[in-house]
């Protein structure tokens, strides 16, 4: 993610390729001018994907982006890790910065611990 660009890392070849231009679609645009982020990136959805919203051009609208493309994975949603909910809220006070699971969450990962977390 950088600005309202959406970049995939090829390392073997050590290149990025582009897979979405935000503000290409309903007119989204960056929160910040020199940081160019987004209003907010979080697994909203509870798929443990992230979500990128953006704001509108004309300050109208909250655009939600999210993928379409199934998974097969199942792990618990990214918000009931503790140092993730922790993460979410950092992206909103002093430097953003993303934010990152407790755990380790990528290829060859082990599944991650049961959280203790309950509704109340």
């Amino acid at each position: 993610l950088d600005g309202t660009k959406l970049d995939k890392w090829d390392y073997s070849r050590n290149t990025t390729s582009r897979l979405f231009t935000f503000y290409q679609h309903a007119g989204a645009t960056d929160s910040n001018g020199s940081k160019a982020n987004p209003a907010l990136v979080a697994d909203l959805l509870g798929d443990w994907r992230e979500e990128a919203i953006y704001r509108s051009h004309d300050n109208t609208k909250l655009l939600l982006f999210t993928t379409v493309i199934p998974t097969n994975t199942r792990i618990y949603t990214l918000m009931h890790d503790p140092q993730y909910r922790v993460a979410i809220a950092w992206q909103n006070s002093a430097y953003n910065q993303p934010p990152h699971p407790g755990f380790y969450l990528g290829t060859n990962m082990s599944t991650p611990y049961q959280p203790n977390i309950v509704l109340v």
